[in-house]
């Protein structure tokens, strides 16, 4: 059996600290590298769209159901399910894209501002850019519905 005085037994308390808190930032630095490698939707899961803006129309919640403006030849159930649509996207972390951002605006129940995201387009790629930095990659049919849909 170990005979260790005051003092040794200090030094194997701090030394054991020491180890468990090294052991918790790498853990919590692997947490970190898998988070940013899986693939996220564009809105958090429980967001509830009260209107999505286009670069040149805008849907809106209307009570129960939904309305574009300027009219895009859509019902409010075709409607509706864009919008189910757009959420339930699953897009895998993307590199970010050069050229010109097309901005969708997007306000959710319970936030003032509304959340703005970047669509990008430059040789055949396409991304999304959510706030703050998180670039997504989108194919180019995501790419298309999201800056207008269609029926």
């Amino acid at each position: 059996m170990f005979r260790l005085s005051r003092k040794g037994w200090n030094n194997v308390i701090i030394v054991a600290v020491l180890a468990v808190i090294t052991l918790l930032h790498q853990l919590e630095i692997a947490q970190q590298e898998n988070s940013a490698q899986r693939a996220r939707p564009l809105l958090p899961d429980s967001a509830v769209v009260l209107t999505w803006q286009g670069p040149s129309w805008q849907i809106e919640r209307i009570g129960q159901g939904w309305r574009s403006g300027p009219d895009l030849g859509l019902s409010s159930a075709q409607l509706a399910a864009h919008i189910e649509d757009w959420q339930g996207w699953l897009l895998p972390p993307g590199g970010a894209v050069r050229g010109a951002p097309v901005t969708l605006k997007i306000w959710i129940a319970g936030q003032s501002d509304p959340i703005e995201v970047g669509l990008y387009q430059d040789s055949g790629q396409f991304a999304a850019l959510l706030p703050p930095s998180t670039w997504l990659s989108l194919s180019q049919e995501q790419y298309r519905s999201l800056l207008r849909p269609t029926p």
